[in-house]
């Protein structure tokens, strides 16, 4: 292993997709998280960033699973990898779906120089950080937050001591140690921006394929916030941000739009935050002062927000700031399943006045609800179906409930043994079910779910004729095969005997 880290290169791998695209578009977003970990790293060591979705978008390679990957070729990304000649090599791998993806790196690596020291890091390997660690293509797994962990790795390979870098795990004497992580970043606004200028932004603004439809481009994604204070049991976001909230101040993400907005003609913003209205006076000085600075931009939030911490003021400011769209994450439409199986702190009777104010605003509105959980039945899947017909929205989105590693979903999979048949991390995908139980199968549940998915559209449609035309010409034109192969496929399976 390398002693010498001045050479610093961090890597995006591939992504997966299936190959019928029957309901995951293409897409790309820069790398935030290892923009900022070459914000902090730049001032000291020679930083370089690939993103391989961007700079191989075009290039597909079918797997098994009836996968496909795109990204930059492996031959190709060898080729980039020994030009620069890294000490380290840092690897992020978010969704358990890409960990292949992310080992596959990890090999390259160890391919062209065995002594180059490879680094892993995201929720994936967070929650596993043991299991990874079996890989010998694998030195280092970083916990969590990882800007201040990795920096002191990186000063701990020169000494040889990790003993004691937070957040770390690694192999001592043959056997695998882990350093728990206990230390956050309190103060965000200590952080630099994420160093977009390490990274081809112009290929982005070219390509401009986000992961949902886009109102205006170019668009760009911003994070203003770290946590959250919910404790659903299917997410996994405790293994990365902990589980308190951290916050930017309001004036610092100002900032940031503003120089997204004078540096890269950026006009529309997604917050990629999991809880971005939290504390509602921060978020009332960063809309009104998007609204004070002249700021010409859209925004959504793809991920949701806390909707238990909106009113209608708020909404107001938010529609007059740039918000176009909001995703509303209800998750269920069963009282015990919301409480007592999700665990969100979400009052059901809210939803529908909330709705109808964003309609009221002219604020497009999608909702999120997640299926499947253990303890789900038909009655309540059923009872999900008719909350969502009745809340009438633009668009609603049903998700399978997924076993991620980190959660407490997780461990109630494990432990009950409701692994579908063939489950693997690869296949963890939001069009399939890979939770078997005995109240509801996953061939079962599958077959509702794609009859509830032809139902609700065609209710809409007779519903809002016009809007939803315009609606479905916008996914038609984003990717034609989005719209064809989802079709086929819940018309498929909807009529199975299954």
């Amino acid at each position: 292993m390398k002693m010498n880290t001045q050479k610093v290169l961090l890597i995006q791998p591939p992504l997966t997709a299936r190959t019928d695209f029957s309901s995951e578009p293409k897409g790309i977003h820069p790398p935030l998280g290892l923009a900022y970990l070459g914000a902090v790293l730049e001032k000291e060591y020679e930083v370089l960033i690939i993103d391989t979705v961007v700079e191989g978008f075009e290039t597909e390679i079918e797997l098994d699973h009836n996968l496909i990957r795109y990204g930059l070729a492996y031959e190709e990304l060898e080729k980039r990898i020994g030009d620069f000649a890294p000490d380290v090599v840092g690897i992020s791998n978010i969704f358990s779906s890409g960990s292949r993806e992310a080992l596959d790196v990890a090999a390259l690596t160890k391919k062209i120089d065995p002594g180059t020291v490879t680094v892993i890091g995201g929720p994936h390997p967070s929650a596993l950080p043991k299991e990874v660690l079996k890989n010998d293509v694998i030195d280092f797994v970083v916990l969590g937050e990882g800007e201040y962990t990795l920096k002191a790795l990186l000063r701990g390979i020169e000494t040889r001591d990790y003993s004691g870098v937070d957040g770390l795990a690694f192999m001592e004497n043959g056997s695998i140690r882990v350093n728990a992580k206990s230390r956050f970043i309190e103060n965000l606004d200590e952080l630099p921006f994420p160093a977009r200028h390490l990274l081809p932004m112009d290929k982005y603004f070219e390509i401009d394929e986000a992961f949902i439809v886009t109102r205006k481009k170019p668009f760009t994604p911003l994070v203003t916030s770290r946590g959250c204070t919910a404790q659903c049991t299917f997410c996994p976001v405790h293994c990365t941000w902990g589980k308190t909230w951290r916050a930017r101040s309001a004036e610092n993400v100002l900032d940031e739009i503003e120089h997204l907005v004078s540096s890269y003609g950026v006009k529309e913003i997604h917050f990629d935050d999991d809880n971005l209205v939290l504390n509602r006076k921060r978020a009332q000085k960063i809309f009104q002062g998007i609204i004070d600075r002249r700021l010409d931009i859209v925004w959504t939030v793809p991920t949701g927000l806390a909707l238990w911490a909106v009113d209608d003021a708020l909404l107001e400011l938010m529609k007059e700031s740039g918000c176009y769209k909001l995703y509303v994450a209800v998750e269920s439409g069963d009282e015990h399943i919301l409480k007592d199986v999700i665990r969100k702190p979400l009052d059901l009777k809210s939803i529908k006045p909330l709705v109808h104010t964003l309609k009221k605003l002219e604020i497009e509105v999608e909702t999120f609800f997640v299926v499947g959980m253990p303890g789900e039945t038909e009655g309540s899947l059923k009872r999900t179906f008719k909350f969502a017909r009745d809340l009438d929205v633009d668009a609603t989105h049903f998700f399978f409930a997924n076993p991620m590693p980190g959660t407490v979903l997780w461990d109630v999979v494990s432990r009950n043994g409701y692994f579908r048949e063939g489950f693997s991390y690869e296949r963890i995908r939001v069009e399939r079910a890979n939770i078997d139980t005995p109240e509801l199968p996953a061939e079962r549940l599958e077959k509702m779910v794609a009859r509830e998915q032809l139902v609700s559209r065609l209710l809409a449609f007779a519903r809002h004729p016009f809007h939803m035309l315009k609606k479905y010409l916008g996914y038609f034109r984003k990717d034609r095969r989005l719209v064809f192969n989802f079709l086929r496929k819940n018309i498929a399976q909807s009529f199975t005997k299954k």
